[in-house]
């Protein structure tokens, strides 16, 4: 159980001003510098650290990840964690593995419950409150997905599904915390259509963020790499979604 501390959130005006541009153009691009307020370096590190012991998916594509989620219950600040961890997407979102219900480890108890991983969620929790993507008098599911797109010079990693798409989930936050030197792309993609692409951002700094809404389509490119010892791409997806 968390309880959603008012004064861990980072400042109001902020939290709007983000929660506006999202609700207008369906994604809002979140500086690093708001995550990092409340935290330390050494703290961001130890993170980092955790994505080394994430067990592949079983799906492939590079990716190694967690998956647990909180449920909050209706006017409800109490995030509860849910015993049940399986992953669905429908087909019509994800038209690779959408269909079927996907199993994941559970993320560690000290990536969850470490104070910048909770700091996050209260933040976005907020954020999301503002946008009204989801029906707060109903249950809300807040997911988090922990992935290393691991990849070698032979060996690139990329999303599922690979190219233009929604997510089920009517909002998404994509965390960066660590992004090899030597990887080549990982750049994330917003376009209005499937033929019309508007921008590409290349999240480099621990803690930036970008947050998706489903007025827009969004994919990241393949993660590569020419150097011989490998690369890595490693991001939070926090999502927040109704039963």
């Amino acid at each position: 159980m968390v309880q959603v501390s008012k004064t861990q959130k980072n400042s109001t005006s902020d939290i709007a001003n983000y929660a506006s541009y999202l609700k207008e153009n369906g994604y809002s691009y979140i500086p690093a510098e708001f995550y990092q307020k409340k935290t330390t370096d050494d703290e961001v590190r130890e993170l980092q650290l955790t994505y080394d012991a994430l067990k592949a998916d079983p799906k492939g594509g590079g990716r190694y990840r967690a998956h647990s989620r909180y449920i909050l219950a209706p006017d409800s600040d109490t995030l509860e964690l849910d015993p049940d961890n399986g992953y669905f997407q429908s087909k019509e979102y994800n038209y690779d593995d959408g269909g079927i219900v996907r199993k994941f480890d559970k993320i560690s108890d000290e990536f969850l419950q470490h104070p910048v991983t909770q700091q996050m969620i209260h933040s976005n929790v907020e954020m999301a409150r503002q946008t009204n993507f989801v029906d707060w008098g109903k249950e809300v599911i807040v997911g988090l997905h922990q992935v290393r797109y691991q990849v070698t010079p032979d060996a690139p990693s990329y999303s599922s599904p690979i190219w233009l798409h929604r997510d089920d989930e009517p909002l998404v936050f994509v965390h960066l915390f660590q992004l090899s030197e030597d990887a080549i792309g990982g750049d994330n993609l917003i376009a209005p259509s499937v033929k019309q692409i508007d921008k590409v951002l290349r999240l480099t700094d621990p803690l930036e963020t970008l947050a998706l809404g489903q007025k827009v389509f969004h994919a990241v490119t393949p993660v590569g790499t020419a150097n011989a010892d490998g690369a890595h791409r490693d991001i939070l997806l926090v999502t927040f979604s109704n039963r």
